[in-house]
């Protein structure tokens, strides 16, 4: 089976993509390890917060090659507490797709945070991921971690460099269902694993107008040397030698339980409303100490798509032969859902739904006989609903209506 996407040829085959988010939320945090952005431990500081952030992504592709870049800037006073937490941070990603089953990449970022003490983070991650089906996929990343902190604990200037290594599993069991899970852990410990790792999963439901809610479930696990000393020993009776008493090493363990519920209803093309709520123990055998934290924050989000060379989010689907399916790909940054409309569903805006990959690619399946099928691709966001515009190397004839319509050809 042959599959003819057609498309023209011109100097505009790459393409730029982008969206902007401006969110502004409240909430209460009885620790800053639950902070989005900071996840630093500090139990000591209970309070309410304002945490006000500025993001915007950009996206890049071109045949297989595809760049992606972030930044962003936050304020986030604490009411209770005198005092406030500002900064930015910035990424950038490049990845190469040598075909539908395995692309390569590599990110680098940084963030800098001030408030009583500021902080700096760099870090780089090569990763590879193997996309199993269309819809599942396993991804395989290491790098190096650096940390620099100023005026924190009454010393001017610390730092520290942590090597890491993360196993990543995603899959769409169907549609509106989407489970991730991770492993993260140091690769000084590759080998002995339980002296230090963590490990996350998200399973998150998704409505047709771009409202989801997501269950996340977390471990952390520690270990340390502890040397105690034995009662008894060389004194006599009752209680031995104090000065003498002999010592035993052992390791003691502490984790780290995490639960999170966390949702987003749309409630038109650009505002978004979202809420989170966290709850965290703490459990230490070193200090036989067990502690539980929250953290429940609920906000707003605007987003726009800004248009790069006046091309907006135009679209350019790449269609694929995957046995006797027809795949289709998608690159789009933008929110909301897409859906996969035309002559092979009788134009029902129901519609055959795009499920989204990692990098920001929407892939569906479908089992068509040979014939020429013209198509639009439909993005749902709440209540509203538009049909994006494809890209100038996208072959299009006029849907009779002043827009386009693509076409698709099975052999």
């Amino acid at each position: 089976m042959l599959i003819l996407s057609i498309t023209t040829t011109n100097a505009q085959a790459q393409r730029w993509q982008g969206v902007v988010s401006l969110d502004s939320r409240v909430g209460y945090s009885t620790n800053t390890y639950l902070n989005p952005f900071l996840s630093e431990w500090d139990s000591s500081i209970e309070s309410g917060y304002n945490l006000t952030s500025a993001v915007m992504q950009a996206y890049w592709n071109k045949n297989a090659h595809n760049i992606s870049l972030t930044g962003g800037l936050l304020f986030e006073p604490l009411f209770d507490q005198a005092t406030s937490w500002k900064g930015g941070l910035g990424i950038a990603g490049y990845n190469y797709r040598f075909s539908n089953s395995i692309s390569a990449g590599i990110e680098v970022g940084g963030s800098y945070f001030t408030s009583n003490y500021s902080r700096t983070v760099a870090w780089f991650q090569p990763k590879v991921t193997w996309f199993i089906t269309p819809f599942t996929l396993l991804r395989i990343k290491g790098g190096s971690n650096f940390r620099n902190y100023q005026n924190y604990l009454e010393e001017q200037s610390t730092g520290n460099r942590y090597d890491f290594f993360g196993i990543e599993f995603e899959t769409w069991p169907s549609y509106r269902w989407q489970l991730k899970a991770g492993l993260y852990g140091s690769l000084t410990n590759l080998t002995s694993l339980q002296k230090g790792f963590s490990t996350s999963s998200t399973l998150t439901y998704h409505f047709n107008n771009s409202t989801q809610i997501g269950l996340n479930i977390s471990v952390e696990q520690y270990q340390s040397e502890v040397t105690q000393q034995q009662n008894g020993g060389n004194g006599g009776p009752p209680i031995g030698d104090p000065v003498n008493q002999p010592t035993v090493t052992s390791l003691a363990t502490d984790r780290i339980f995490k639960v999170g519920l966390e949702g987003t209803l749309p409630i038109s093309q650009r505002f978004s409303v979202f809420g989170a709520a966290d709850v965290l123990r703490y459990r230490s055998e070193a200090s036989d100490l067990s502690t539980n934290d929250y953290e429940l924050s609920a906000g707003v989000r605007y987003s726009f798509s800004p248009k790069f060379g006046g091309s907006g989010s135009k679209i350019n689907p790449d269609w694929e032969v995957s046995g006797s399916k027809q795949e289709i790909h998608v690159q789009y940054s933008a929110d909301g859902r897409l859906y996969l409309v035309g002559e092979f569903n009788n134009w029902n805006k129901s519609g055959i739904p795009l499920r989204k990959q990692s990098d920001n690619t929407y892939v569906a399946q479908l089992e068509l006989s040979p014939g020429a099928y013209e198509y639009k691709i439909l993005q749902k966001r709440g209540d509203t609903e538009t049909w994006l515009m494809f890209s100038n190397e996208t072959y299009t004839v006029s849907d009779g209506y002043g827009s386009e319509n693509a076409i698709l050809l099975v052999e």
